[in-house]
């Protein structure tokens, strides 16, 4: 099979953002799950949104592999489906969350490697499986970010521009004409100028946030 460009940088990136997420779980205590870590979720609250992204994911492959790749649900239907979705996991722990969290995760990893170029539908539009992925790994490091606040750190990932890139590669990629073609010229241009920072705050987080 052809690999798409960059794959195993994209891939690298995904698997990191899972590890800072298993990690940071490590690291706290009984105190730290049950304080706030990302709006007014507490950490064990986060903990059990990971888990259920992860979940969407496998759903959403499962969809493209039947040859579904339409939208699942409409991006301003985000904040419903998610609240639905917890209602589902509510009685875990934060640790048991993060435990089937990394399971579930690099389970997905596998799937998507074996089906990289398949057209898949998420609330965002219609790309390929690997372009999600860049997505995806965002995600994990960003509730990484969340989480590591309750550890008195904050998690950064190893290398910002790669994940800009990867996650902008994707929204380029559902633009079209003169605003496709601005979108992917920019991607060098934002990932000199603190990657990092510009995804938590497109994100809604504040980099400066010392609590």
């Amino acid at each position: 099979m052809t690999r798409a460009p960059g794959q195993h940088a994209v891939v690298e990136q995904y698997r990191s953002g899972v590890r800072a997420i298993e990690e940071t779980a490590s690291q706290m205590d009984d105190t730290s799950w049950h304080r706030e870590a990302c709006g007014e979720w507490t950490a064990e609250e986060t903990a059990r949104h990971v888990l259920t992204v992860a979940g969407w994911y496998h759903h959403w492959l499962d969809r493209a592999l039947e040859g579904n790749s339409s939208i699942p649900f409409e991006a301003k239907d985000m904040d419903l489906h998610t609240a639905a979705a917890l209602t589902g996991v509510g009685d875990l722990n934060g640790p048991t969350a993060v435990a089937r969290f990394v399971v579930s995760a690099d389970r997905y990893a596998e799937r998507v490697l074996e089906r990289w170029d398949l057209p898949y539908g998420y609330p965002g539009g219609v790309v390929t499986a690997g372009l999600h992925f860049g997505v995806a790994a965002t995600e994990w490091h960003i509730h990484a970010w969340d989480l590591s606040g309750r550890t008195g750190t904050r998690h950064q990932p190893e290398d910002p521009a790669g994940l800009f890139d990867a996650a902008a590669s994707c929204v380029a990629a559902l633009q079209s004409g003169v605003t496709g073609w601005a979108m992917s010229a920019a991607i060098p241009v934002g990932r000199r100028i603190k990657p990092w920072e510009t995804m938590l705050r497109r994100t809604g987080r504040s980099p400066n946030l010392d609590d």
